[in-house]
């Protein structure tokens, strides 16, 4: 049986991920609070990338990613920089839903993913 591997956070008791057999779990949102929408964005997008490379997956194999921002009338703003980061081919393209949420802090956007992990040795 495979090991659960925990991707370590920068808070206490929280991980910025995990993974298990052929799935990963992966958080990415800012490490500074105090950058506007776009750069929370870039920064959570950075994160994300480094999350899932520590699962030993990427971002070719997301099969889902849920995403949380703190204004929905800025939706559009952020598909525009998510296009940019995932990429023209639908074939990589995962399942993704997008909600308004009440964050504590000056945290803008959180995403929250599932991916593949093809080479986990399950």
């Amino acid at each position: 049986m495979n090991d659960i591997i925990r991707i370590p956070g920068n808070v206490p008791s929280r991980c910025w991920g995990s993974a298990y057999g052929n799935f990963a779990w992966v958080l990415g949102m800012s490490d500074d609070f105090d950058l506007e929408f776009e750069g929370q964005a870039k920064r959570a997008f950075e994160a994300l990338d480094r999350g899932l490379k520590a699962a030993g997956t990427d971002r070719a194999h997301l099969m889902s990613v849920q995403v949380y921002l703190y204004d929905i009338g800025r939706k559009g703003e952020f598909d525009q920089w998510w296009s940019e980061w995932i990429g023209d081919d639908p074939a990589g393209w995962p399942m993704r839903s997008c909600v308004q949420v009440t964050f504590a802090g000056g945290n803008k956007l959180e995403l929250i993913a599932v991916a593949a992990r093809p080479d986990s040795g399950s």
